[in-house]
């Protein structure tokens, strides 16, 4: 199969100093065509920035 979408080393940071927020923090993902992924998590748990980052 093939790679539809990949990511290696996914960050995003909100904020700086003592207020800084790691919303997501080196994430590796790989999707291949054909695969069913969902991302489950509590509320605020960065499931909807992986995706917008992605």
């Amino acid at each position: 199969m093939s790679v539809i979408l990949e990511t290696k080393q996914l960050c995003k940071f909100y904020g700086a100093g003592e207020n800084q927020v790691k919303a997501v923090n080196q994430v590796d993902i790989q999707i291949e065509q054909g695969e069913f992924v969902a991302i489950v998590g509590k509320s605020g748990s960065g499931g909807h920035v992986k995706i917008r980052l992605s």
